[in-house]
């Protein structure tokens, strides 16, 4: 290279230089006619130790390279692509796809983004290729494979007229148990289709805003005003504009909104007003024997008599009413009593207006408990009951869910004047989303279409299969579920018990392997004799741990915890009367709060918090993509700026390296971009457990060693009712005991 450095580019030179300083073997990439980006290319392969030479190919470009080395790194057969007229994005296809098991190199044929497609298909285990065939592109497959692998009943309104993003109305609808014919037609585009799908999960009428020469615009707004209850007839109309709909649409809710402050007020009147009022003009001075005043609301109106020897008669009180534009509420027979003296008051009520009545939202029954209390019972002695945690409702295929009472008319109410004081029709809840029920073809009724376990979360409905043991032992072997899992009495060691959902065990456990993709729940809790290990998805909740590995993606919940090893993605929680962790080590990545931590015995116990490893890891790996981003774009650069000195516009033009190049680069910017993205999101959440503290309602004991994040506290002597806090100190950061009963910004709440 020393005779030959002046045919390389600095960027050329430093691949050279870097592999050199790694001891590799830089001669197989030392040709100026390999592009700087290339060369890094090999240059990697060789650190990693792999055989180069398919990829010195100068045929090849530095996508084609990248896409060979990773299949290098993973041990697939790299011959099924690595060759110069096979694009990277169809190598990067059949890569991905040979890391999976399947072979996709005989689809070549089709464009790389449909084969991606096949690809996915295949992993899911459903087939497309009817549709591939039928012609559908990329954007649509991609729409058909989801809705395919979700089970959603699509086939039937497929048609390749149907955009991409239509499609994906169609999947969001029946996803939702929509019927939805009513959008299904080529005259709507797919902005439209959205909109008649969210009214009809809102329940609402969409025959007001279906016409398809009204534009989504103007149907969002039409439907915004059904979901707020509002009458839509004065502006739905297709001559309105949409912002001409909004500004009615805004001025309706200002009529209701004005109703409702009325309606709020006029149940009391304000009486020292309604004299101020009467006291204005006063009668004597002009002349008059009676007025008529009304209140500031408009809804009542009142007759003031100057001189009770003097009444007004019936017919000059209504002439004064209709002078004074009062029209509505008038009652007959209290102007009639003012008149002939029945009342002696000279201040009688004698027309009342009517407040707008808002109907009744639509609600759900449940025929189901919906506020199960997963939680263990705080017994009056301080114990803790594990045996009557409400873990699930079993329902019957067939059996009823619930029903949905609709939503009900609003009652427009007026004032004296006869002004109408608009109502807004209730408003509908969502149509339950979930799997495991059916509805009725009244779209308010729902069943169970399976025997199992149902919840409710939110507006999902859930009813999944629940399988039910006695007990499981080693003669009875592992059990592994798609459903919920319910051992109703003990578990043996050895054991394994997977559940693509929940697990729950009456019994005690033994040195037991347990995995849910759902919550975990032991009634009586795990001897694990250090072979125990129990993984969850969500919550684990047990009376107690001994020598036993948890790892829960949840909180966990115990009343105490014995040499084991505890893992939280958010909190520990043995802060019951008697909650005690000591010995071993017990994580709780958002914090950790107990009654007790330690033992008198000055038992080794570790505790951490405010430092997530999956987060620190992916912090790490973000930063490293990032450089190496940031890296290819720096040599990308280079290049372009030194072809652009070479060559004129129109070489350049005919150049395909400088296309791949200016394309390469905006693919790169759009990866920092969401790099950088994910990397702002991962440390927001890095700066939030920063805050993570460790709370013991009763004792920390001598033996107990406490990180937060990577800072570390030793216990010296028994603390009482403390809470322990990552603290910056200048320039250095420290763990203090605060006292529970002090504000910790008093110095007095810091323990010495």
């Amino acid at each position: 290279m020393a005779g030959n450095g002046a045919l390389y580019t600095p960027d050329q030179r430093f691949e050279i230089q870097e592999g050199k300083k790694k001891g590799l073997n830089t001669t197989v990439y030392e040709d100026p006619g390999f592009l700087a980006i290339q060369m890094r290319e090999i240059r990697l392969a060789l650190e990693k130790g792999l055989d180069v030479s398919v990829l010195r190919n100068p045929e090849l470009d530095w996508l084609q390279m990248g896409e060979i080395r990773l299949g290098l790194e993973n041990k697939i057969d790299i011959s099924r692509y690595a060759k110069p007229e096979i694009s990277y994005h169809a190598m990067r296809q059949i890569r991905k796809g040979l890391e999976s098991g399947i072979d996709i190199s005989g689809f070549l044929d089709y464009p790389p983004m449909v084969v991606r497609q096949i690809r996915k298909s295949r992993r899911d285990g459903i087939d497309i290729m009817k549709y591939v065939e039928e012609g559908y592109k990329e954007d649509q497959l991609e729409q058909i494979r989801i809705a395919l692998t979700k089970q959603i009943p699509i086939e039937q309104y497929l048609r390749v007229e149907f955009r991409a993003p239509s499609i994906g109305e169609f999947r969001a609808g029946l996803e939702k148990g929509l019927d939805i014919t009513p959008y299904v037609n080529t005259a709507y585009e797919w902005r439209q289709m959205r909109e008649i799908r969210l009214g009809l999960e809102k329940r609402i009428d969409i025959s007001l805003y279906s016409n398809r020469y009204f534009h989504a615009s103007q149907m969002r707004e039409i439907r915004l005003g059904l979901e707020e209850g509002l009458d839509v007839s004065s502006y739905a109309h297709i001559r309105f504009s949409a912002t001409d709909m909004r500004n009615m649409r805004n001025k309706l809710k200002e009529e209701v909104s004005r109703a409702a402050q009325i309606s709020e007020t006029s149940d009391s009147i304000d009486f020292e007003k309604l004299g101020q009022l009467i006291e204005e003009d006063p009668l004597d001075e002009i002349g008059l024997p009676f007025k008529i005043v009304v209140s500031p609301d408009g809804m009542e109106a009142y007759l003031s008599i100057a001189n009770l020897n003097k009444r007004p008669t019936e017919d000059e009180v209504l002439k004064e009413l209709w002078s004074c534009k009062i029209r509505k509420g008038i009652l007959r027979k209290e102007i009639t009593k003012a008149c002939d003296g029945t009342y002696e008051e000279d201040t009688i009520l004698i027309a009342v207006g009517k407040n707008a009545q808002n109907g009744r939202d639509g609600w759900y029954e449940y025929f189901f408990k919906t506020d199960v209390n997963r939680k263990p019972k705080l017994l009056p002695d301080g114990s803790v009951d594990y045996r009557d945690i409400e873990w699930y409702d079993a329902v019957k295929k067939g059996d009823k869910l619930a029903y949905y009472h609709k939503a009900e008319d609003g009652i427009d109410g007026y004032d004296v004047e006869g002004n109408i004081l608009k109502s807004t029709r209730g408003k509908e809840q969502l149509i339950l989303s979930g799997n495991g029920f059916q509805m009725d073809s009244d779209r308010c009724t729902y069943y169970a279409k399976i025997d199992g376990m149902v919840k409710l979360d939110g507006e999902r409905l859930e009813v999944s299969e629940m399988l039910e043991v006695e007990e499981i032992n080693s003669s009875i072997g592992n059990i592994v579920f798609n459903g919920s899992i319910h051992v109703r009495g003990n578990v043996g060691a050895g054991v394994t018990i997977k559940a693509g959902k929940d697990i729950i065990v009456d019994g005690f456990i033994e040195g037991a392997n347990l995995e849910a993709a759902g919550e975990i729940i032991l009634r009586k809790g795990m001897n694990g004799s250090g072979k125990g290990k129990i993984k969850a998805g969500g919550n684990v909740t047990a009376k107690f741990l001994e020598s036993a590995d948890v790892y829960a993606g949840g909180m966990i919940h115990i009343d105490y915890s014995m040499n084991s090893i505890l893992y939280s993605e958010e909190i520990v929680e043995a802060k019951l009367r008697n909650g005690t962790i000591v010995g071993g080590i017990c994580t709780g990545v958002k914090g950790v709060s107990a009654q007790n931590i330690g033992t008198r015995a000055a038992v080794a116990t570790t505790i951490r918090s405010g430092s997530s490893t999956a987060l620190m890891k992916l912090n790490n790996e973000i930063y490293r993509q990032l450089s190496s981003t940031n890296e290819e774009i720096r040599i990308l650069e280079n290049v372009r700026r030194e072809m652009e000195g070479k060559l004129n516009a129109e070489q350049l033009a005919e150049q395909p390296v400088y296309e791949k190049v200016q394309n390469a680069l905006y693919t790169k910017g759009k990866e920092v971009e969401e790099l950088v993205a994910k990397q702002d999101e991962v440390r927001s959440r890095l700066m939030e457990l920063s805050r993570a503290v460790i709370e013991a309602k009763g004792t920390i004991y001598d033996g107990v060693k406490v990180w937060l994040g990577e800072v570390s506290w030793a216990s010296e002597k028994e603390l009482t009712d403390v809470t322990l806090r990552k603290v910056r100190k200048g320039s250095e950061e420290k763990v203090f005991a605060y006292h529970n009963n002090k504000d910790p910004k008093d110095p007095d709440a810091i323990i010495e």
